[in-house]
């Protein structure tokens, strides 16, 4: 059911690019693709938040080294990570 899901936002995703298109030619495509790029950066950098924000609180609670919590923060950071919407640490920092 979650790969329907993700298939029928794919497509709506690439009707609405197609439409603007159509209506607004090449311009208007192409400022609908940096929209959507940069809505998805910016949903990205506000889930890593949360999730340092988590991690903090997690710290705060003396639950950092227990292993349910671990696994289920891990599982969920997998996920994210497979749906494209969290990068790993190393992708994100400077070298």
């Amino acid at each position: 059911m979650n790969d329907e899901k993700e298939n029928v936002i794919e497509k709506l995703n690439k009707s609405l690019v197609d439409l603007v298109s159509k209506v607004f030619g090449d311009s208007g495509k192409n400022f609908i693709e940096k929209t959507q790029e940069k809505v998805k950066d910016f949903s990205s950098q506000s889930i890593r938040k949360f999730m340092d924000f988590t991690d903090s609180v997690l710290a705060k609670l003396n639950l950092s080294e227990n292993q349910q919590v671990i696994k289920a923060k891990d599982t969920i950071e997998d996920l994210l990570k497979q749906a494209g919407i969290l990068k790993d640490q190393y992708e994100e920092d400077d070298f």
